[in-house]
């Protein structure tokens, strides 16, 4: 999705930049990106960036700043570099990671600041009317656990979109709504990970299986399309053999 950018007139960036800071707690560093794609929080660096576009409502500012903030407040940098040391897929587990982490600072920050509430709310709304999770045509059955479980914390919370889980995928809503600790997203996003790498590779297995049998098929096809052919000219030579005679 393309998302045009320019500072909207009605927000006012040092008051913004200010109440980030005071959200924090902290005195971190806000930079405003005109080239940034999305809101940003570097744990480490403990900088905030922001992203500028045209038409910005002040709910969707403060819900990015009160997202990020949270990134701020919640996300220990040495426990999440910790995290990834060891893993054979590091990027992949980094993804899932941030699904769980942002239902539980989101949740987190909703709590301590009840007034973000209706930002997040009028914020998600007006993306999934924007179509920045890309859902336009596209029946979310059919997506996968981890999709799935992003898009019902940040639009189904809301009533935006109705997204199904099995009896069996069920577990894992209850557990992303109960995380407390980043402890527990870890814990969760290695077994979604596990989970997801399961399903990988049953789905590698019977793509290899149905090709093996489709090559299978295929060679026993020309063998009898062979046998058929050398019948054919067999009776060809016995009936040659008769008219010579």
């Amino acid at each position: 999705m393309s998302i045009t950018k320019n500072t909207p007139k009605s927000i006012n960036i040092s008051a913004k930049s200010l109440l980030a800071k005071c959200m924090a707690t902290e005195n971190i560093r806000v930079t405003h990106d005109e080239n940034a794609e999305t809101a940003a929080f570097d744990v480490k660096n403990r900088e905030l960036v922001l992203p500028v576009w045209k038409d910005m409502s002040n709910s969707m500012y403060d819900m990015l700043v009160a997202h990020e903030v949270s990134h701020a407040l919640h996300t220990p940098f040495e426990e999440w570099m910790k995290a990834l040391e060891g893993m054979k897929n590091p990027n992949a587990f980094k993804q899932v990671c941030n699904v769980v982490e942002d239902a539980r600072i989101e949740r987190m920050i909703k709590s301590k600041f009840p007034g973000v509430r209706k930002d997040f709310a009028r914020a998600y709304g007006q993306l999934h009317t924007q179509d920045l999770f890309e859902l336009n045509g596209v029946d979310i059955s059919e997506m996968g656990l981890i999709d799935r479980l992003n898009i019902h914390f940040k639009l189904g919370l809301f009533s935006l979109v109705q997204v199904p889980f099995s009896a069996d995928e069920n577990q894992y809503v209850t557990r992303m709504e109960n995380t407390e600790t980043f402890d527990d997203v870890i814990t969760l996003a290695k077994d979604l990970l596990t989970n997801w790498e399961n399903e990988q590779e049953e789905q590698d297995q019977n793509e290899s299986g149905d090709s093996q049998e489709s090559q299978s098929g295929q060679e026993s096809q020309s063998g009898q399309e062979s046998g058929d052919s050398q019948e054919s000219q067999d009776e060809d030579g016995e009936n040659a053999v008769s008219r010579d005679d």
